[in-house]
This record gives structure tokens, C-alpha cells and sequence, in this order.
């Protein structure tokens, strides 16, 4: 299976993510599947369950791995996520589940 990412580089407060201490995360959350493509920078928006806007410049990625290691690729960008103080992270499977929004708190 193919899942693939958008990591922020800014916490929902707007504070910059330190460019060295996102590539650490992005290092941890790809070596246990052994490979990923990164696509560059995307630009996203989405509005929270309290109507909160956001606007996000995020690092997408794309990582594949066995279909039996979904719950476990769920887990780790749960994790990134909490790392980053984020409410959600976005969350696509290729050809199998769809695009989910990871709730993290």
C-alpha cells in the first residue's frame, strides 16, 4: 500500500517548525518502512470542527509498505502529529481506504 502525508511546517499557533528538527521527524517516520518520496512543499487548508480556519505550507509525503503495516503507519503519523502539537493530521491510503483526518489529541 501506498499512504501518503502532509506534514506542517508550523504549529497550529503559527510558530515555524525548525526546518532541522522536521527533517529528524520525517528521518523517524519513514525508516521503518524503509523508503519514501518526498514531493516538495504544498500549500493546504482545512477548517476544524469549531469552524477554525487553517492554512498550512506542508512537506507532503508518500511512503509504501505492506498492506498488514496500515495500523502501524496510522500510529506513527499519529505520533509525528502529537510531536508537532497539531489537532489533526491528514491521512491518504492509495487504492484501498481513502483520505482520513487524524484526529491527535
Amino acid at each position: 500500500m501506498k499512504f501518503t502525508t502532509l506534514i506542517p511546517t508550523t504549529r497550529n499557533d503559527g510558530t515555524p517548525i525548525k526546518p532541522s528538527y522536521l527533517q529528524r521527524l520525517v528521518y523517524a517516520l519513514w525508516r521503518p518502512f524503509r523508503g519514501m518520496m518526498e514531493d516538495g512543499f504544498v500549500t493546504g487548508h482545512w477548517i476544524d470542527e469549531n469552524g477554525q480556519e487553517f492554512t498550512d505550507v506542508c512537506l507532503k509525503l508518500h511512503i509504501e509498505c505492506e498492506r498488514s503495516r496500515l495500523f502501524e503507519a496510522i500510529t506513527a503519523v499519529r505520533r509525528l502529529g502529537r510531536k508537532l502539537r497539531q489537532r489533526a493530521m491528514y491521512f491518504e491510503v492509495a487504492g484501498y481506504d481513502g483520505v482520513q483526518i487524524l484526529r491527535i489529541e
